[in-house]
């Protein structure tokens, strides 16, 4: 919660200074020896100047990693007291609410939710379902995060702001990914975030990637003086030097362990407690330590300790039952093992585990049946989750509470939480059958929830069990989506297939759905499929399990259908039910649950017919509707189509437009996507770029085996090797034909040039007659253009050419982007010099360059100025002001050019920042050091700006 300087409860302690030096004693009275943190002088500075950096507007984050009782929490406290100037967010992780998704960032934005209005819609509503303030489709966990980033921000601005989280290890999987995100975001916001996280943990990579301090104990000197302190002047110099070793110098052991001495320990003349009490051994002495307080009040630590809330209404109504009052919290609160005001808080994480645990499982099952009845009924599933730590045996009822449960938190895209509960739900069910598909839920709520060795158990769990084939199909299903999510598009194919197959004979709707699935794996696996998992063999698949007569079909039996003629009779047999399914989607007016997957689906017939104006607009719905509805992996899948279809269209701001937020998409879910970059580079001609990013794309094809990258590689091959006039390297650079399922068929004029080129001319006729006949079937001014531009280039020359050159130009001209009109407007003007017309040919080839040039096609550019000059006229000579060359020594990051570019296009810093999924101050921050490397001074001169300058 926020507060200007201590988190709540902690002025509750009554001590002199905020240290882990202050210790307890058994009467009661409480010291501080020791001034300030001992032996943390170079972790304090690391942690000074986050501090520092935020105030001056800068963000840092650093993660505290350290074994229990090393002083975690202690430097967190003491970070807290050197911000009072900030604003302050601090909470603890709680172990029991790992379950409950979303828990730990509705705890830590809280105090901010007033302020939701800032935020754009879609984020805005994220937060509010995954939080349950209002109800709706299951929202993105990345629109969450963007959310909670957006929020900090918002707070940041007005004042410098500070996050603490302690216990780390113990949040939700939600809440952890939603933080780790923002922290990896941060870069000009005033935003300072540490973490503390106890090692060894149970999630190894938790923060991964983040700053680091490895914090170990404390030196001789250091840990003596704690000891001293904390045990008293009598103690004998042999026995400290002892129990520093054994303890390895850890803070918290040192204090536990000086308070729990003996006179006689003290002076060496009785023998210390063997081994000495370190690490869990902690726990056992928290343990004793409670063992002696009363009975209501070991009551009143065990009901707290089992509540996630630290609500101390409930406390209180629990306690009416279970025998404790609010007196019963003196004792506890004397010896500091808890603080009670506005929340209950634990003194330390080990003190609540070793409560929670160190009670019989009755005791426990008792506490948590009386938090279930005194919990509120507008909080179900909270509710739900007590009565099931209560039950004692198979209970249908509370079995079916903690479904109803586990369904409201997938309604919140609480992945976690349902897996947890559909898992719980699953193992009180007295019917095996009820059991076995509770299990199967779990796995697959697992799944999604990126736990996927706990999806695999709970399917393997759940597969054993009895439940018929529908049952088998199901979990079959669920194996297929934990191989998509490992990236493992054939093994997904081949257990989809397995799936559909099993359903077929029973379910032959459940069937066709799984087929769907099945389509897009195999489309994912593309030229790296293995037998048994190509699209054919989907194909084959979907034919011998065809809609039964009299049941209307569907628009994905239509798309299914479609796919499967194209694969199995090729695209002239296909090409009607291609569209009719197009039809079908474009004419869908309402927005079924399946509308994003069928535009989708359409999105790739429309590619496959070659038919832009309906990519066009299918790809802009799509969009649309992902943005509409707050839907981050289809909208990167929509601004894939769109991509294309700028590329397809020769609109290259709108391709980079959309490629540029995909890869953002792609950066701040840790996925990297390089094949975006790779296209851009190729149409930019940078052959440094390029040819990295070839090799880096067919490095992640390979190890996802997401083999459908590969064509688009040729293609950015193609064009680069084009660019640069290496026509026999760009035909060469395709691996495999342009066939009738590709959905680049685009590439189709680039490879008559270079076939054409390279005197390769019987292909290259070959390809100009699959132009002619695709131009035919969907004309519009593209693909008419190409056309006319692939006859013109098999003409050679002969006069005849001239007026398809014309034609293509004619066409192009009205086509959505300059790229194709520019292009014919290039090899145009080579044919009228090679005619030994160089004035023409000047006409063509200036109209060329500008054009070309205006779009940063470098490459391209490069060659209309070679051929420009070879008919007489001058290259003209380069725009960029001169001090704008003085930084080349600077070159931009991919993220500076990112920024720079949308920047010299006009966007604002805040639609930068939507676009980028950054926040406005880090996009000036960024724009502020490209000033600097570019030798700029205004947002106008970005226009004329090396932007290539990018590593």
């Amino acid at each position: 919660m926020i507060t200007g300087g201590r988190p709540a409860g902690h002025h509750a302690r009554h001590v002199v200074c905020p240290t882990a030096n202050h210790v307890p004693r058994p009467s009661g009275r409480y010291i501080c020896a020791v001034e300030g943190l001992l032996g943390r002088g170079a972790e304090r500075d690391r942690v000074g100047q986050i501090l520092d950096g935020a105030r001056r507007g800068l963000s840092g984050v650093l993660v505290l990693r350290g074994e229990p009782g090393v002083g975690k929490t202690a430097l967190l406290d003491d970070a807290q007291a050197a911000a009072a100037d900030l604003h302050v967010i601090r909470i603890d992780a709680v172990e029991t609410e790992m379950a409950l998704s979303y828990a730990a960032l509705h705890q830590f934005l809280r105090p901010c939710l007033s302020h939701l209005d800032v935020l754009p819609a879609p984020q805005s509503r994220a937060l509010q379902l995954a939080f349950g303030i209002k109800e709706g489709r299951p929202p993105d966990r990345f629109l969450v995060s963007l959310g909670a980033l957006g929020l900090l921000a918002q707070q940041a601005a007005r004042r410098p702001l500070l996050c603490l989280v302690d216990d780390a290890h113990c949040l939700d999987p939600e809440s952890a990914d939603a933080l780790a995100f923002v922290a990896r975001r941060l870069d000009a916001d005033a935003i300072a975030m540490i973490f503390a996280v106890r090692e060894p943990g149970p999630r190894p990579g938790l923060l991964a990637g983040l700053p680091e301090l490895q914090l170990a104990g404390l030196a001789g000197p250091d840990a003596r003086a704690l000891l001293a302190a904390a045990a008293g002047p009598a103690l004998h110099r042999p026995l400290a030097e002892r129990i520093v070793t054994e303890t390895g110098g850890n803070p918290l052991a040192l204090i536990e362990i000086g308070q729990e001495l003996a006179a006689g320990q003290l002076s060496g003349d009785e023998p210390l407690p063997e081994p000495v009490p370190v690490g869990r051994q902690l726990e056992q002495r928290y343990q004793r330590e409670v063992a002696a307080l009363p009975a209501a009040t070991q009551a009143l630590l065990l009901a707290a300790a089992a509540d996630p809330t630290g609500d101390p209404q409930l406390l209180w109504q629990a306690g009416a039952d279970l025998g404790f009052s609010i007196e019963a919290a003196t004792a506890a609160e004397a010896r500091q093992l808890i603080t009670i005001r506005d929340t209950v808080r634990f003194r330390h994480p080990l003190i609540r585990s070793a409560v929670y645990y160190g009670a019989p499982a009755a005791q426990r099952q008792r506490v948590h049946a009386r938090l279930a009845a005194a919990t509120s009924p507008a909080e179900p599933d909270r509710r739900a989750w007590h009565l099931a730590q209560a039950a004692t045996g198979p209970d249908e009822a509370v079995a079916a509470d903690l479904e109803r449960a586990a369904e409201r938190a997938l309604g919140r895209a609480g992945w976690t939480a349902a897996a947890t509960l559909f898992h719980r739900s699953a193992t009180l069910s007295p019917s095996p059958v009820a059991r076995a598909a509770r299990m199967l839920r779990a796995a697959d709520a697992s799944c999604s929830a990126g736990a996927l060795r706990r999806a695999q158990a709970e399917l393997d769990e759940a597969s054993a069990y009895p439940g018929g084939a529908r049952h088998a199909s199901l979990a079959q299903r669920v194996q297929g989506r934990i191989f998509h999510a490992q990236r493992q598009p054939p093994e997904a194919t081949t257990a989809l297939l397995a799936a559909a197959r099993s359903a077929g004979q029973e379910d032959r709707r459940l069937a066709r759905d799984i087929l769907i699935e099945a389509v897009v794996e195999a489309q994912i696996n593309g030229a790296l499929a293995p037998p048994g998992a190509t699209r054919a063999d989907v194909a084959r698949a979907a034919e011998a399990l065809p809609l039964p007569a009299g049941r209307a079909a569907t628009i994905g039996d239509l798309l299914l259908d479609a796919d499967t003629v194209l694969e199995l009779r090729g695209l002239d047999a296909a090409a009607p039910l291609l569209r009719q399914a197009i039809d079908a989607v474009r004419q869908e007016p309402t927005g079924p649950p399946e509308l994003l997957q069928w535009l989708a689906a359409a999105c790739a017939a429309a590619t496959v017919l070659a038919d832009e104006p309906r990519l066009h607009e299918l790809s802009g719905r799509m969009e649309a509707t992902a943005r509409e509805q707050g839907a981050p992996l289809p909208l990167s899948l929509a601004l894939s189509h769109a991509g294309v279809a700028g590329l397809f269209a020769g609109d290259l701001a709108e391709a980079e437009r959309c490629f540029t937020e995909m890869i953002a998409l792609a950066e701040a879910r840790g996925q990297p996507w390089s094949i975006g970059s790779l296209l851009l580079a190729a149409w930019r001609g940078q052959p440094g770029p390029c040819y990295a990013l070839l090799g880096t794309v067919a490095d992640e094809a390979g190890r996802q085996g997401q083999g459908y990258q590969l064509v688009f590689a040729d293609y950015a091959r193609c064009v680069l090797e084009l660019g640069q006039g290496r026509y026999d390297a760009a035909y060469a650079g395709f691996s495999s034909p342009v066939g009738d399922t590709s959905q680049i068929k685009f590439a189709l004029p680039d490879l008559v040039e270079a076939a054409q080129r390279s005197g390769r001319r019987d292909a290259a006729h070959g390809l100009a007659g699959r132009l002619s006949a695709l131009a035919a079937a969907s004309p519009g001014p593209v693909t008419l253009g190409f056309s006319a531009r692939a006859q013109a280039l098999v003409a050679g020359d002969d006069p005849g050419a001239e007026q398809y050159y014309q034609a293509a130009i004619d066409q192009h001209s009205r086509a959505r982007g300059p790229a194709h009109l520019a292009r014919s407007h290039l090899v145009y003007g080579e044919w009228l010099r090679r005619a030994r017309r160089p004035g023409d040919a000047r006409d063509s080839l200036r109209t060329a360059h500008r054009l070309l040039a205006d779009l940063g096609a470098q490459g391209f550019a490069q060659r209309a100025a070679l051929e420009l000059a070879a008919a007489g006229e001058p290259v003209p000579g380069q725009t960029v002001p001169a001090q704008a060359t003085a930084g080349h020594g600077s070159e931009l990051t991919p993220q500076e050019a990112r920024v720079t570019r949308l920047a010299a296009a006009g966007a604002t810093n805040a639609e930068i920042a939507a676009q980028l999924y950054l926040s406005p101050n880090t996009v000036d921050y960024h724009l502020r050091k490209v000033f600097r490397k570019l030798g700029i001074t205004s947002r106008r001169q970005l226009a004329r700006a090396p932007l290539d300058l990018v590593r």
